[in-house]
Order: C-alpha cells, then structure tokens, then sequence
C-alpha cells in the first residue's frame, strides 16, 4: 500500500512538472491555467509521497505500554542492583570525587558504625587506622589520577578504635553525560590471612632462633668437652707426683708434708670430680647419658661408699659410719648411684662443725624398695638438729 502511493504520488507529481513546464511559455494562451494545474499536481504529487512514507502514530495505548514497560524494567535492574550492594559479604562504599562517603551497604555499617547516618556524610579518611592515611591518600590520588584501584592493602579503623587489615578495590563511576562523580570501592576483611601471615613468620622467626640455639648448645657441648678433656692433661701429673711423695723410697716426709701432698692430692681428685660432673651435667642435657644396671647388694654397696669416702672426714675429725639393716640386692647402675652418694656426702661434710659432727648412710627394707639414706647430724650450744636425706630406689 506504501509502495503504490508512493509510485502514484512521483508520477502525479511528474505530470504537475510537464504541466507546468507548459504553462510558463507565455507565448500560449493556456498558460496561466497550465502553470496552476502543474503547481497543483506538484503539491498533489508531493502530499501523496509524504503520506505514503509516514509511519502510523501509535496508538494511546501502545505509547502507555511501551513507556510502562521501559520503566518497570529499569526499577527491576535497580532493584536487583540495590540488593546485591546491599547484601553483599564484602564491604562497599561509594565516594565522591572529595572523598565524602555517598552511600554504603549493611556490611560496611557493621563494620564500622550503628547506623548508616553513621558513615554517610563523613570523609573516607575517618575509617582509615592511622599508620595507614598516607597509604590511603596516595591510594585515593591512585583512582583520581588512572580510575581504578586494585587490591591496595590498608589498615581500616572501626568506630569503638579497633583496626583490621583490608584489600581495597575501586572503579570509576560516571554521570549520564559521561562525567565522573564517584567510585566504588570494595574492601575485603583480610584479618585471618593476616594472622594465617604472622603465624608464619612468627613460625620462621622461631625456627631461625631454635637453629641459631642449637648452633649455640654445640658449641657449649663441645667446649665443655673440649676444657674437661684439656683439664684431665695436669691433673694426672699431678697425682702421679704425688703418689711419688708419699712413697718412703723418694724420701722421709714430716707431718706437715704429708698433710700438704695430701691436700693437694685431694683437691686433683675434687677437681676431676668436678669435671667429670660438668660432662656429666651436659650428657643429661643433651640425654645422651648411658646407664649401665647391674645387681649388687645394698650392705656391701655402704660399706664401699664408707671405705672411698672416710679420708673426707679426717679434717673436721667427722665420725662417718654406715648403719645398714638391709641384705637385699637393688638393680642400678652402680658407679652413677655412688657419684650421688659422693655429690651428697661432699655437700654434708661442708655443713657439718669441727666438733661433734657424725654422718651416718644405710639402707632398709621397705615393703618391694630398698631405701638407701644418709643422715647428716650436726652439734650447736642452742639445739640438736638431724637432718634426712633418702633416695628410694625399686629393689
């Protein structure tokens, strides 16, 4: 229908042309009224053209419904758009090119106020901990300067003062005329990867101090080593001289002589105790100390503590006896049982007066355990005092 109204209109129009091409000769004397008809069949021609190429007005209704329809899609984009903001787990927050907050959703007002009349209005900065402003002013130049942010890590400042670590990511936001107004930000709580983080350097702090620690007990274990094998060189010398003195072929020694070679020979042997202690302290320490349990009898055990340990006594004119009432046999290692002993013994004697002073070691049967003990007595003008020491062992 269009198409032959358009067809009819040019070719009415063609003939209003040739008409009027008549009637501007003025040599004819039709030509006034060939000149009107060809003006008329121009406009007639034309009139048909432009009706024929007329889109039809849509109707009240249609216009209603198209209007009808292009909003209600809009307000369902909006709305679909407002609660993903606002329901979303990470933190959002829309600024203006000032920095003021415009707007937030339920995440970032629980984080950081009561209400939203909280945060709405106030710079971004009022959220932002301390030592981490200048990090966010050059952050917020970042996004004015390129339009886009991505996962910066700021430090964050709640309302009641605590602070927690975020990744911060922002866009661009742009009027209907193209220009900007805003951003929006996005910021993810990164609290447990930040603890998960220091876990792990606090993890290889340690391990560096554990192996810097163990670097340092080497060397202790080897320099006590090396000094108690080192001290062992003079002390032999020394015993063997002394041995040599006190022997009547190399010579008639007097009281005061002999007391003097045997106080040095005494104190090698303390010192080579003492020694032996040390090494002995670090192969606990280090447990690497060796036992060797045997069966021996606790009577005959006493009997050689008291043997080995009774020139101790001569100084202090100390009685030393050993009360022993139990025959039984105790499973031990005996040399480390009798460096107790010696240990205990040593400690006694420096507590023990010039006068009047006994020690006395014994075993007794108990029930399944032999107890071997020693008691130290020792005499003052005011009171008598006794003191116990026991050590039980499983016999």
């Amino acid at each position: 229908m269009n198409t032959f109204g358009t067809a009819g209109g040019l070719l009415i129009a063609i003939l209003g042309l040739a008409v009027l091409d008549i009637g501007i000769n003025p040599e004819d004397k039709f030509s006034t009224q060939a000149f009107s008809l060809g003006v008329a069949g121009l406009v007639v021609g034309g009139v048909i053209v432009w009706s024929s190429n007329k889109k039809p007005a849509k109707s009240i209704l249609e216009q209603k419904y198209q209007v009808e329809s292009t909003k209600a899609s809009s307000n369902a984009d909006n709305s679909r758009y407002m609660m993903l903001y606002e329901n979303s787990p990470v933190l959002q927050r829309t600024v203006d090119t000032n920095g003021i907050i415009i707007e937030c959703n339920q995440a970032y007002v629980k984080n950081f106020g009561n209400f939203k009349s909280d945060v709405i209005g106030k710079p971004l900065f009022d959220h932002t901990a301390e030592k981490s402003l200048d990090d966010m002013r050059r952050t917020f130049e970042t996004w004015k300067a390129t339009g886009r942010v991505e996962n910066v890590e700021i430090w964050f400042k709640r309302k009641d003062g605590t602070i927690f670590p975020g990744l911060i990511s922002a866009n661009n936001i742009h009027d209907d005329k193209g220009r900007l107004v805003g951003s929006n930000t996005a910021i993810r709580d990164i609290s447990e990867v930040y603890q998960a983080r220091k876990m792990l350097e606090e993890n290889e702090r340690r391990g560096i101090q554990l192996e810097e620690m163990t670097k340092m007990e080497n060397l202790k274990n080897d320099f006590y080593i090396t000094v108690s094998k080192e001290f062992q060189v003079p002390i032999e010398p020394i015993k063997k001289y002394c041995d040599m003195l006190k022997d009547s072929s190399a010579g008639k020694l007097n009281s005061k002589q002999v007391e003097a070679v045997n106080e040095i020979y005494s104190n090698a042997v303390r010192l080579e105790q003492l020694i032996q202690d040390i090494v002995d302290v670090q192969k606990l320490d280090g447990k690497r100390m060796e036992f060797h349990k045997e069966d021996f009898g606790v009577d005959k055990f006493m009997k050689d503590i008291v043997n080995t340990c009774s020139s101790m006594m001569v100084e202090k004119n100390i009685e030393f006896v050993a009360k022993t009432s139990s025959k039984s046999a105790i499973r031990s290692d005996k040399s480390r049982l009798a460096q107790v002993f010696y240990n205990l013994i040593q400690n006694a004697i420096d507590f023990v007066p010039q006068k009047g002073g006994k020690i006395e070691i014994g075993g007794q049967d108990e029930g399944n355990s032999s107890i071997l003990c020693k008691r130290q007595r020792r005499w003052d003008f005011r009171k008598k005092e006794r003191i116990h020491i026991q050590k039980i062992l499983p016999s």
